[in-house]
C-alpha cells in the first residue's frame, strides 16, 4: 500500500481524512452540530487535529426525530407493544410476542438445572471410582446441556411459524419506523409529511426541537 501511495499518489483522495481539518483551518467553528454518523466521523479526526495544532470544535449531537403516523400507533398497540419496544430488533420483538401469546411452552423450564444436578451426582460417583473419570463426566454434561439448549431453540422456531401474520406486521411496522434498519430521517423526505399535514409538520418539529439535551424525539400524530 505504501509503494502504491508513493508511486501513484493521484489514485488516492485525501478528502475523507482532510476535509474536516481543511474547513476548520479556513473557517474555524466553535462547535460542530451533526447527527450520530457525522459526530462519529469527527471523533476519528481528533488525533489529526492535535498533530497539526488546529483547534478541534466542540461536537454537539443534533436532535433526531421519529415521526409516528396514527396508523403505526394503532398497529403497535394491536400487537401489544409500545413505541419504545420497536427500538428492539425484529427477532427480539417476535420472541417477546411468542413468549407472551403462545399457549405452548417454548422453554424446558428447570431442565438444564436438573441435568446439571444429575451430572454432578454422576461425577461424584465416577470420581470415587477413578478421579480421571470426572473430566469425562464434565464433557458428557457439556454435550447434553448443548443439546437441551438446541432443543429449546427448535421449539421456539417451530412456535414462531404459528405467528406468521404477526411477524409480517412487525416487519412492515419496523420497516416504516426504521427503514433498512436505519433512522427514518435518512430515508424519508420531509415533503411527504408536508403533503400530509402542511405547515403543521414544520411547526411541530420546531416546537419539539430541544436545545442541548441530545435526546431522540418521537413525534406522534394526534
Amino acid at each position: 500500500m505504501e509503494d502504491e501511495l508513493n508511486n501513484n499518489p493521484e489514485r488516492f483522495s485525501p478528502n475523507v481524512i482532510l476535509r474536516g481539518i481543511y474547513q476548520e483551518t479556513i473557517l474555524p467553528n466553535v462547535a460542530f452540530i451533526g447527527g450520530g454518523g457525522e459526530t462519529a466521523y469527527w471523533l476519528q479526526l481528533k488525533g489529526l487535529f492535535e498533530h497539526y495544532k488546529v483547534p478541534f470544535p466542540v461536537l454537539v449531537l443534533r436532535n433526531s426525530f421519529l415521526i409516528l403516523e396514527k396508523k403505526w400507533q394503532e398497529r403497535i398497540a394491536k400487537l401489544g407493544f409500545t413505541v419504545e419496544d420497536f427500538f428492539l430488533t425484529e427477532p427480539e420483538l417476535l420472541n417477546r410476542l411468542v413468549a407472551r401469546e403462545s399457549r405452548n411452552p417454548t422453554q424446558l423450564n428447570g431442565a438444564v438445572k436438573e441435568l446439571e444436578d444429575l451430572y454432578a451426582a454422576f461425577k461424584a460417583k465416577a470420581g470415587a471410582v477413578d478421579s480421571t473419570l470426572a473430566n469425562h463426566v464434565d464433557a458428557l454434561k457439556t454435550r447434553s446441556v448443548e443439546r437441551i439448549v438446541e432443543l429449546e431453540k427448535k421449539m421456539l422456531r417451530a412456535e414462531k411459524r404459528k405467528f406468521q401474520d404477526q411477524s409480517r406486521q412487525i416487519h412492515t411496522t419496523k420497516e416504516a419506523l426504521f427503514p433498512r434498519n436505519g433512522l427514518q430521517e435518512r430515508v424519508e423526505n420531509i415533503s411527504f409529511y408536508y403533503a400530509l399535514w402542511g405547515k403543521g409538520i414544520i411547526d411541530a418539529l420546531y416546537e419539539n426541537s430541544l436545545a442541548l439535551e441530545q435526546e431522540f424525539v418521537i413525534l406522534k400524530e394526534n
